[in-house]
């Protein structure tokens, strides 16, 4: 888990795994896990890049450079890059050694890459699956240290006493609470992990314990402290700070059936500097609903050949070529069907912006010459 790395003094801006699917289903971002070899064969999120944090530091040659480089040209080129470990623990409760997804951070930023445009998954990987949200392959469990646990396995906390004071914070546009409503446990329903807009209720406090039972809306996780800010919801809008077990999510009432409106934008965290005069960069991407809950159908896959193939139908005889970037990202509904000629499609998502039809993701591809090769044109 980064023994032995000396800590930079690099950190990151945080994104939640809601904002994080935001901006996997936007098209705005690249995913990279740091763990160990055999924890990514287990389980992942789909699309993910894998450069093990401690393979870099332990094994001969280190990473795969061309692998680096070419997540270096994507971040350069205005990819938020989002780096994964199974619960992304700060380095103080981490045996004091530097996170694995940390580590890879602060290598990829001195190896080119630019600092503000990379931020840590607050949660990391466990907290998507607790959150159920679409896209994850493999084993469903939480995994800590190479180790599978119990499915109410919680990391290890800080042993500091909690704090709460007062701050004004700035603006910061949050991920709301919808309601999937597709039986995949939407955002407002699972609530596994604190974020932004949520209403939690503060508990546990000792030394402010007149706030203990009082209701409050998150505002933003403030890095330097560890916490995150509230605003109580009573007459005082008194704004306090509260470590993350002494506030409990208070269930939504059942949303009404949503009206159907144009497009949803929704704002997200996508990079920044934290720490003193440093600040939290957002973007405005268009908010897609989570897919049914499914394990190891993938609902997201990176391009790996410039050309791909779609047609309009699963009948149509006619195939189209068009063109997308390596690495970018083609969002699907999770459905598939085998063509005739042993080939795999998937369905792509109207939801999150793509056009109607079904592309090609891999097998003997076309012409004569081909018939008898596999090949791949993207990977989950």
């Amino acid at each position: 888990m980064g023994y032995g790395v000396p800590d930079s003094g690099v950190d990151f801006c945080y994104v939640t795994v809601y904002e994080a699917h935001q901006l996997m289903k936007n098209d705005k971002a690249v995913f990279v896990d740091s763990r160990d070899d055999d924890d990514f064969k287990t389980t992942r999120i789909q699309t993910s890049f894998h450069l093990s944090a401690n393979s870099l530091i332990m094994k001969a040659g280190g990473a795969d450079k061309g692998v680096v480089q070419q997540l270096v040209d994507l971040v350069n080129s205005g990819k938020t890059l989002v780096c994964l470990s199974d619960a992304c623990v700060k380095g103080n409760i981490n045996r004091g050694h530097v996170s694995r997804c940390r580590h890879i951070a602060q290598y990829l930023v001195e190896m080119g890459a630019d600092r503000g445009r990379i931020v840590r998954m607050t949660g990391g990987i466990n907290a998507w699956k607790k959150a159920q949200l679409d896209g994850i392959l493999g084993d469903l469990r939480p995994m800590y240290a190479g180790v599978l646990k119990a499915a109410d396995f919680e990391p290890p906390q800080e042993g500091r006493e909690e704090e709460a004071e007062e701050e004004q914070a700035g603006p910061l546009g949050a991920v709301p609470a919808v309601s999937s409503g597709g039986g995949g446990g939407g955002y407002a329903s699972a609530s596994p992990e604190l974020a932004s807009g949520l209403k939690v209720e503060i508990k546990g406090l000792v030394s402010r314990a007149d706030l203990n039972g009082k209701k409050a809306c998150i505002k933003e996780f403030v890095q330097s402290s560890e916490r995150w800010e509230l605003e109580l919801l009573d007459d005082t809008k008194e704004r306090v700070r509260c470590k993350p077990e002494c506030l409990k999510v208070v269930p939504e009432a059942a949303p009404a059936a949503p009206v159907a409106r144009p497009e949803e934008f929704v704002e997200v965290g996508c990079g920044g500097t934290p720490g003193d005069g440093g600040a939290r960069d957002t973007c405005k991407v268009r908010f897609v609903h989570p897919r049914p809950f499914c394990q190891d159908r993938p609902t997201a896959y990176r391009v790996l050949k410039t050309d791909l193939y779609k047609k309009s139908t699963k009948d149509s005889d006619k195939i189209i070529k068009i063109s997308r970037p390596i690495s970018s990202l083609v969002r699907t509904t999770g459905e598939l069907f085998l063509g005739s000629a042993g080939g795999v499609w998937a369905e792509l998502d109207a939801a999150a912006g793509e056009k109607k039809g079904w592309v090609y993701v891999k097998g003997p591809g076309f012409g004569a010459s081909s018939c008898k090769v596999t090949d791949e044109y993207l990977t989950a």
